[in-house]
C-alpha cells in the first residue's frame, strides 16, 4: 500500500534524505519582528532538549510548524511539555499549524500537550479503496470550521486516480482537542509572515487589506496591512493627507498589477500636498515592484527597508528594518550592513535578492534623521493598540533597526571596497540566492556514494542550491544538482549550477556604477522569475528544465569568455545514488575554486570598457545568459554619445554580437572592428552593418549607408558620382565612381561578396 502526503492549500512537505548518521530531529527557526516560527523534522525522543530550546523561543506570536514531526516517543513526549510550557512564558500567544495525524493523536491523548496553544491546520487521513493510498488533507479552523464541528468530513475526489476518498478515522474521536477550542483568524502580520516564509496560504479574509492611522504633531502614520490588489481604498486613503506621511508597509501581502497602479495613483494624489511621505519597512517584493527610479523623488523617500538575514550559529533567520540614510554609504556598494542575531548575539549573513539589492544603490539619500526612524516603532504601537487589544504589540517586541557598526567613518569607503560582497558570518557572498527548499523526498535508501564520507566543502545538500564562499584569497562555488535518474546529468547539472554561482560571486565584486547600472537589468529580471517560479515548485518539470538550461548557458558562457581563468572541469566532484521505489535516484555536487589571480583577472576582462564611434562598451557577462541562452560572446553598451552608433539607433544595455559579419569576442575587439570598418567607410564608402541583440526576441541588424569623399582630379575638378545598380537594398545613399569602373572601395555593400 501505497502512503501520499498530499495537503489542499501547499505542496506536500519534502523529506530529508536518509543519510547516515543524520540527526533524528531537524529544528529551524524563521524570525520576523515580533513573529517566530520553529519548525519540527523527524522524531522527537529524549534527545530533544526541550526546556533549552522554550527558553529561545521569544517572540510576540510563536508559531510551531509540526507537519514534518514522523513520531514522538514516550519520552519525547515528556521533553515536549518542557518545551511548550516554557515557550508559551515566552510568548503572547502560541499557534500551532500542520499538525500531522499522530501529532493530533497526542493533543487529544496528552493534557496541555499544545502549552495553551490554539490548533489553526492539521492534516486530516483520507484514504482510497480504488488505487489502495492513504492521503493526507490538510484543514484549517478559519476555512473548515463548519465540517470539523460536525466531526463529518465530506468525500473527495482522489489526488491520484480521481475517484472518491473519504475520511479514515472516528470524527468524534479525531476532532476531539480541535472542537474544544474556538474558531479563529490568524492575525495579519502572522499571515503575512507565513505566506512569506512558508509559502502557506490561509483565507482569503486575511488577506484583504487594512489600516490603521495615528495623528501626532505634523506627522500621519498609516499602517497598511494586507494585499494591494483592486480593493485598495485610493481616494478614501488619500483624503486630507497632509504634513509628513509615514507609510508604514511591514505587513503587505501580494501586489497584484492593479493594486500596484492604484498605489502609484495614491502617491501621484498625496505628493504634491505633503511635505514628504517616507515609505518605512518596505519589503523586498515591494521595494522590486514600487521603488523605481519612476516612483522616487524629493518628496516620496525609502525610509528603511526589510532586509531577510539568516543566522549561521543558531540557524535564525529574521528580517531586520534597515535605516537606508544610516547605512547609505554602505548600500551605495550593492552591500547589506552588518547586524547581530537577536537571540546568540552572532554576526548574521544578508540574502536579499539580487534585484532589491541592485535598486538599493540608485535610491536617493533619504532627508530624515535617526529620530524619526526610532519614533516609527512607537508609532506603529500606538496603532495596534488603538486597533484592540487582540492585536496590540507585546512590551520589547518592536522590529529591530539595524544600526550603523562603531568603527571609524574614515575606514568605511576602504572596508566597502575591499569586502563589499563578504559578510563577517561565514563569509557567504551578499547576492548569493540561499535556497529555501529542503532536499527533495522519495529518495529512498543510499546505496552508494563516491567517497566514504561526504566532502567537507558541501555546505548544503539542497537541490539545485548554488552558493560561494570565501576561502581565503580564494573563491569557493558548490553547486549541487537537483534529484535526477543519471549519474552523468546530475554532475553536468551540479557544474553548471557551480559556474553560475562564481559568475553571480564575480556580479557581486564588480563595483563599477556605469557596470551595474547598464549589465545587471540585463539579465536579473529574468534570472529571479526562473528561479522564483522553481523555488515555488521544485517539482515542476518546466521551472527545473528552465533553470538548468539557463545555468548551462551561463556554464558556456563564463567558458568562452573567460580567457582560461575558469577550470574546464570542476575542481572537487562528489555523487550521492539512492534506491527508492522509483528506481535508482542520483543526487551530485561539484566544486569550482577560483584563485585571487584568477578573480582578479575575470573581473577585469568583463568591467574593462571599450570605446569607440561614441558608444562605451563592456564584454559580455555571462549571467546574460538568463535571458539570451544562445549568445556567448559579444559587448554590451554601458554609455552612448553623440556618434555613429547612436545615429544608427543603438542604444544603451544592447548587446553586440557582429560588425560587418565579423563576431565581436568582447569590448576590445568591438573597438578594432568599429573604428577599422568606419575608417575603411570613410575612405572608400559602403554600409555600416551592425548585429545586435535588443529586448527579447531574434539578434537584428542595423545598416547605414556611408558615403565616401568625393573623387577630385589632377586639375582639382570634383568627379561626378554615379549610383551602384548592385548596392544592397536600402543603402541608396552608397555611390561609386567612374574612375573606378563600377567601385572598388570596400566591397562591403556588395550583396555578391
Amino acid at each position: 500500500m501505497q502512503s501520499v502526503d498530499r495537503a489542499v492549500n501547499r505542496p506536500s512537505r519534502p523529506s530529508q534524505p536518509v543519510v547516515p548518521g543524520a540527526p533524528k530531529l531537524v529544528v529551524e527557526k524563521f524570525a520576523d519582528r515580533g513573529v517566530a516560527c520553529i519548525r519540527f523534522v523527524g522524531t522527537i525522543d529524549e534527545s530533544f532538549e526541550g526546556k533549552k530550546l522554550g527558553a529561545t523561543a521569544t517572540a510576540d506570536t510563536l508559531v510551531l510548524d509540526l507537519g514534518g514531526v514522523k513520531r514522538i516517543s514516550s519520552f519525547g513526549i515528556r521533553e515536549w511539555i518542557d518545551f511548550v510550557t516554557t515557550a508559551a512564558g515566552h510568548a503572547r500567544s502560541l499557534i500551532l499549524i500542520e499538525c500531522t495525524p499522530k501529532v493530533v493523536d497526542q493533543l487529544n491523548m496528552v493534557a496541555n500537550f499544545a502549552g495553551g496553544g490554539r490548533v489553526f491546520s492539521f492534516y486530516a487521513p483520507f484514504r482510497c479503496d480504488y488505487c489502495n493510498t492513504e492521503q493526507r488533507v490538510l484543514l484549517q479552523v478559519d476555512r473548515d470550521w463548519e465540517a470539523i464541528k460536525s466531526t463529518r468530513i465530506a468525500e473527495r475526489p482522489c489526488l491520484s486516480c480521481k475517484e472518491s476518498m473519504y475520511f479514515d478515522e472516528d470524527g468524534a474521536t479525531f476532532f476531539s482537542y480541535v472542537i474544544g477550542q474556538d474558531r479563529f483568524q490568524l492575525e495579519p502580520e502572522v499571515e503575512a509572515f507565513l505566506a512569506a516564509k512558508l509559502n502557506y496560504a490561509v483565507s482569503d479574509l486575511n488577506r484583504k487589506l487594512r489600516v490603521d492611522k495615528v495623528v501626532e504633531d505634523r506627522t500621519t502614520y498609516l499602517r497598511l496591512a494586507g494585499d494591494l490588489d483592486e480593493s485598495f481604498p485610493r481616494d478614501k486613503l488619500a483624503e486630507g493627507l497632509e504634513g509628513t506621511v509615514i507609510l508604514d508597509l511591514g505587513a503587505i501581502g501580494k501586489i497584484e498589477p492593479v493594486g500596484a497602479v492604484q498605489w502609484r495613483s495614491f502617491i501621484a494624489a498625496i505628493a504634491p500636498v505633503a511635505e514628504r511621505v517616507y515609505l518605512a519597512s518596505a519589503p523586498p517584493s515591494f521595494v522590486e515592484k514600487l521603488c523605481t527610479r519612476d516612483d522616487l523623488n524629493p518628496v516620496v523617500q525609502l525610509l528603511t527597508v526589510l532586509m531577510p538575514y539568516s543566522c549561521a550559529s543558531c540557524g535564525t533567520t529574521s528580517q531586520h528594518a534597515v535605516d537606508v540614510g544610516a547605512h547609505y554609504d554602505v548600500l551605495k556598494f550593492a552591500t547589506a550592513p552588518e547586524v547581530r542575531c537577536p537571540g546568540c548575539k552572532q554576526a548574521m549573513q544578508c540574502y536579499a535578492g539580487e534585484t532589491v539589492m541592485t535598486l538599493l544603490p540608485t535610491m536617493p539619500r533619504p532627508t530624515a534623521g535617526p529620530e524619526l526612524v526610532k519614533s516609527i516603532a512607537v508609532l506603529r504601537d500606538r496603532a495596534l493598540l488603538a486597533a484592540g487589544p487582540r492585536r496590540a504589540p507585546k512590551a520589547g517586541t518592536a522590529p529591530p533597526v539595524a544600526q550603523p557598526a562603531a568603527r571609524a567613518s574614515v575606514l568605511v569607503p576602504i572596508l566597502v571596497a575591499l569586502l563589499a560582497i563578504v559578510l563577517a558570518a561565514g563569509g557567504y557572498l551578499v547576492y548569493q540566492r540561499i535556497a529555501a527548499r529542503l532536499p527533495a523526498g522519495g529518495l529512498g535508501a543510499l546505496t552508494h556514494r563516491s567517497a566514504e564520507v561526504r566532502p567537507a566543502w558541501i555546505a548544503s545538500e539542497v537541490p539545485a542550491a548554488a552558493t560561494c564562499s570565501e576561502a581565503g584569497k580564494a573563491l569557493s562555488c558548490v553547486g549541487v544538482s537537483s534529484v535526477s535518474a543519471r549519474q552523468d546529468d546530475a554532475e553536468d547539472e551540479a557544474a553548471d549550477a557551480a559556474l553560475d554561482a562564481a559568475a553571480n560571486a564575480l556580479a557581486v565584486r564588480i563595483t563599477s556604477p556605469k557596470w551595474r547600472l547598464a549589465v545587471l537589468p540585463v539579465y536579473t529580471a529574468a534570472r529571479d522569475a526562473k528561479l522564483a517560479a522553481f523555488d515555488r515548485d521544485p517539482t515542476s518539470t518546466i521551472a527545473r528544465r528552465d533553470v538548468r538550461e539557463a545555468r548551462h548557458a551561463v556554464a558556456q558562457a563564463l567558458r568562452a569568455t573567460s580567457g582560461g581563468a575558469v577550470p574546464a572541469a570542476p575542481t572537487s566532484r562528489y555523487w550521492e545514488e539512492y534506491q527508492g521505489a522509483d528506481g535508482r535516484r542520483h543526487l551530485a555536487f561539484a566544486q569550482i575554486t577560483l584563485g585571487a589571480t584568477e578573480i582578479a583577472k575575470l573581473i577585469d576582462g568583463y568591467a574593462q570598457p571599450a570605446s569607440a564611434l561614441g558608444a562605451t562598451v563592456v564584454g559580455l557577462f555571462p549571467l546574460i545568459a538568463w535571458r539570451y541562452p544562445k549568445i556567448e560572446r559579444g559587448a554590451v553598451i554601458v554609455g552612448l554619445a553623440q556618434g555613429p552608433l547612436q545615429e544608427l539607433g543603438l542604444a544603451e544595455q544592447y548587446v553586440v554580437l557582429a560588425i560587418d559579419g565579423r563576431d565581436v569576442t568582447d569590448a576590445a575587439s568591438f573597438a578594432k572592428l568599429a573604428d577599422d570598418e568606419h575608417g575603411a567607410l570613410i575612405e572608400h564608402g559602403g554600409t555600416l552593418r551592425v548585429k545586435v541583440q535588443i529586448a527579447d526576441g531574434a539578434p537584428r541588424e542595423f545598416a547605414t549607408a556611408i558615403k565616401p569623399p568625393p573623387e577630385v582630379d589632377p586639375a582639382g575638378a570634383v568627379k561626378r558620382p554615379r549610383t551602384n545598380p548592385a548596392a544592397t537594398p536600402g543603402a541608396s545613399g552608397v555611390n561609386v565612381w567612374d574612375k573606378f569602373g563600377g567601385g572598388k572601395g570596400s566591397g562591403r555593400d556588395d550583396p555578391t561578396q
